[in-house]
C-alpha cells in the first residue's frame, strides 16, 4: 500500500512537471494567439516580434528599459554599418514607445520628448519602407510591413498633435536621438495654402458615429482633417480631407551630420491617391468619412430643415454648396433634397459613393439647399438659377466638358425640382390651369414675364442625366386637404413669395381662373396633393432626347409594385413612363441612406461615365 502511494505521489509530481516546461504551448484560443502575434508598439506597452528579435541578437534586452535613449543611439550605430532593414524597423518601434510614453530626456543641452521620438520613429520607417540598401525592401505581405507603415503614419499624426500648432511656413530643425533633421513644407495640393487653415487634427482621433462605414484607404501618410473658421454665411465649417506625407532627403550618415532633411507634403485624396517616391508608386492612407462627419458635427444642421419649411426663412442663403472646392474635369453630381430636409440627409450617400474610386475620381458632389415650404414652381426657379450661379462661378469661361454633363439626384419634392429643370413645358402648365394660351390670356407685359417666369420652364443644356428618388410626380397621398389647411397655418412663407404669390392671385382672380387655385398663395404641400393639375401634366410631358432620366421608386417592406406605396408616395405616382430604368428598392420614403438605393446610383453614375467618354 504504501509503495503504491509512492508511485502515485511521483507520477504526480512528473505530471506537474510538465506543465511547468521552460519552452512549450497553453491552447488558449485563437484570439489570444493573435494578439500575441500581431503584438507591436502600436497596440501594447511592448514590441513586435521583430523588433524583439533584433533586440535580442544584439543583447540590449535589459539596457533598452533602463537606458532607453543609448539603446537608440547604439542601433542608430549598428545600422549605419549594417545594412539589415530590420534594424531600422526596431529603431522605429523604440522611438514611437518613447514617445508614447511621453519621457524626456537629456541630449547635452537639449531636451528630447515626444516631438522629437516621433519624428526620429517617422525617420527610420521611412528609411525600412522606402530607403535605399542592399537589402531589399520589405514585402508587402511581410506582417512587419504594415506595422512600418502603421507605425510611419500614426508617428506623423502624434508628432503634429505634439507641436501644438498648426502647421507654419518655413522650416523646423528637430533634434533626434542620433542626430538631426530639418522639417519644411513641400507640396500641397489643397484648396487652399497651408496657412489658410486654423487646424490640422489626425483622423485617427475621431471616433466615427451616424454613418454605416468608416471609409479608410491603405497606404503611408496621416490622415487629418484641415479645418478653417465657420463661415456666417455657410451651413456648418469648412474642412478639407488631407494626408500629411514626410519624405526623406538623405539616410543615417546624413542624419548624425546633422545635414538630413524632412520634406512634408499634404494631399487631398479628391485630388490624388497615389505620389511616386524614389521611382516608387506609393498609395496615400485616407480617411474620408472623418472630414465628412466633422462638418456635420454641428446640429443646427440637422434642424435646418424643418426650421426653413416652417419659417420660410434660411439661416444661410439658398444655393449650391459643396463638401469639397471644385475640381476641373469632374462631373457634378447635384443632390436635391426634400420636404422639411435638408443637404445632411445625403451623409450616407455621399460617405458611400465617396469611397469608391471611380465616382471620387470621375465625380464631384454639389448639394443645393433651400427652403421646402415654398410653392414647388417657386423653388424650381430658385435651383435653376443657383445652378446658373455656381457653373458660372466655377467655369466664367465655359471650357471645362465636365461643367456640360450635369448629373441631378431629386429626393421626394426635390424630385419636382429636378423635373424642371430637365423637361419643357411649354405652355403646357398655362393652358392646363386657365384652357388658354399665354397669348389668349391678354396680359401686360409685367404680368406675362411673371407668367412666363414661374409657368414656363426649358430643360437646362448642362443637364445630360437625372434621377428621381420616390418622387411624387403625381402628388403624395399624405397632402391631403387637412394636411394642406394645417401647413398654411404652420408655414410662414417669407416676403419674396407672399409679394409673388399676392401678384399671381391679382392676375388669376382678374381672369377669372376657375376652382381653388385662385383662393390663396400656396405652399409646397398645396403644390403635391393628389390630383393637383400642374403635377399631373408635369408628369406626363416627356423626357427630351437631351436627357436621360431614371426612377428610384421606394415601396415598404411586404408591399409590392405597382398597389404599393412608401408611407409618403404611391408607386404609382412615383411611376414615370419613358425612363431608362427604373428600381424599386424595398424602404420607407426616405431611403437615400439606403445601400440597395446608393448602389443602383452608383450604377447610374458609371453608366453616365462610360456615355461622357464615348
Amino acid at each position: 500500500m504504501n509503495r503504491s502511494f509512492g508511485l502515485a505521489v511521483v507520477l504526480l509530481l512528473a505530471g506537474g512537471c510538465a506543465t511547468l516546461t521552460p519552452v512549450g504551448v497553453n491552447r488558449l484560443g485563437e484570439r489570444v494567439a493573435y494578439e500575441q502575434i500581431n503584438r507591436s508598439s502600436l497596440n501594447s506597452g511592448t514590441y513586435s516580434s521583430q523588433t524583439l528579435a533584433v533586440v535580442h541578437r544584439y543583447n540590449f534586452d535589459k539596457a533598452v528599459s533602463r537606458d532607453p535613449l543609448g539603446c537608440i543611439r547604439e542601433l542608430h550605430a549598428i545600422a549605419s554599418r549594417d545594412d539589415r532593414r530590420d534594424t531600422l524597423l526596431a529603431l522605429s518601434e523604440l522611438c514611437f514607445h518613447q514617445g508614447r510614453r511621453g519621457v524626456y530626456f537629456k541630449n547635452g543641452g537639449e531636451r528630447i520628448g515626444p516631438l522629437n521620438m516621433y519624428v526620429a520613429s517617422a525617420f527610420y520607417a521611412y528609411l525600412y519602407l522606402l530607403g535605399p540598401g542592399t537589402e531589399p525592401p520589405p514585402s508587402p505581405f511581410d506582417r512587419q510591413f504594415r506595422v512600418a507603415c502603421d507605425v510611419y503614419n500614426r508617428s506623423l499624426a502624434l508628432a503634429l498633435l505634439a507641436r501644438r500648432q498648426p502647421p507654419t511656413l518655413g522650416t523646423l530643425p528637430v533634434v533626434l536621438p542620433a542626430g538631426k533633421i530639418t522639417l519644411g513644407w513641400g507640396v500641397s495640393d489643397l484648396p487652399l495654402p497651408v496657412d489658410s487653415y486654423e487646424a490640422f487634427t489626425p483622423a485617427d482621433d475621431f471616433l466615427i458615429r451616424g454613418l454605416s462605414v468608416r471609409n479608410r484607404g491603405g497606404g503611408l501618410g496621416a490622415p487629418l482633417v484641415a479645418s478653417r473658421k465657420r463661415q456666417p454665411d455657410a451651413p456648418g465649417g469648412k474642412a478639407s480631407a488631407a494626408t500629411l506625407f514626410l519624405r526623406v532627403e538623405g539616410g543615417l550618415r546624413e542624419l548624425s551630420e546633422g545635414s538630413c532633411r524632412g520634406v512634408l507634403d499634404i494631399y487631398s485624396p479628391l485630388t490624388r491617391h497615389t505620389i511616386l517616391v524614389n521611382g516608387q508608386t506609393v498609395p496615400l492612407e485616407t480617411d474620408l468619412t472623418a472630414q465628412l462627419a466633422y462638418v456635420l458635427e454641428n446640429p443646427a444642421l440637422w434642424s435646418l430643415g424643418l426650421q426653413m419649411f416652417r419659417l420660410g426663412q434660411m439661416p444661410f442663403p439658398p444655393g449650391i454648396y459643396s463638401p469639397q472646392p471644385y475640381e476641373r474635369g469632374k462631373i457634378p453630381v447635384v443632390l436635391v433634397h426634400g420636404t422639411m430636409s435638408s443637404p445632411v440627409w445625403w451623409a450616407e450617400m455621399l460617405n458611400t459613393l465617396s469611397a469608391d474610386p471611380r465616382v471620387r475620381e470621375n465625380f464631384q458632389f454639389w448639394l443645393y439647399l433651400y427652403d421646402s415650404g415654398k410653392p414647388i414652381v417657386y423653388s424650381a426657379r430658385n435651383f435653376r438659377e443657383a445652378l446658373d450661379a455656381q457653373l458660372q462661378k466655377c467655369d466664367p469661361q465655359g471650357v471645362d466638358p465636365a461643367l456640360k454633363n450635369l448629373v441631378v439626384i431629386g429626393h421626394s419634392q426635390g424630385g419636382l425640382l429636378t423635373r424642371l429643370v430637365s423637361t419643357d413645358t411649354g405652355e403646357t402648365l398655362i393652358r392646363k390651369v386657365t384652357g388658354k394660351t399665354l397669348q389668349e390670356l391678354h396680359l401686360a407685359p409685367e404680368e406675362q414675364a411673371l407668367i412666363q417666369r414661374y409657368a414656363i420652364f426649358t430643360p437646362m443644356p448642362q443637364v445630360k442625366r437625372v434621377i428621381f428618388i420616390s418622387t411624387p410626380h403625381r402628388g403624395s397621398f399624405l397632402a391631403g386637404s387637412f394636411a394642406r389647411r394645417l401647413a398654411r397655418r404652420f408655414i410662414r412663407l417669407p416676403q419674396d413669395v407672399l409679394k409673388t404669390g399676392s401678384e399671381m392671385l391679382t392676375i388669376t382672380k382678374r381672369i377669372k381662373l376657375p376652382g381653388t387655385l385662385s383662393d390663396d398663395i400656396p405652399t409646397s404641400i398645396d403644390s403635391m396633393a393628389p390630383g393637383n393639375p400642374l403635377l399631373t401634366a408635369i408628369a406626363d410631358l416627356p423626357t427630351p432626347p437631351t436627357v436621360t432620366a431614371h426612377s428610384i421608386i421606394s415601396v415598404r417592406e411586404g408591399m409590392k409594385a405597382p398597389d404599393g406605396d412608401d408611407g409618403v408616395v404611391k408607386y404609382a405616382s412615383a411611376h414615370l413612363e419613358g425612363v431608362a430604368s427604373e428600381f424599386v428598392v424595398p424602404s420607407e420614403h426616405s431611403c437615400q441612406g439606403n445601400p440597395l438605393t446608393i448602389e443602383e446610383v452608383r450604377r447610374i453614375l458609371l453608366e453616365h461615365l462610360k456615355a461622357v467618354n464615348k
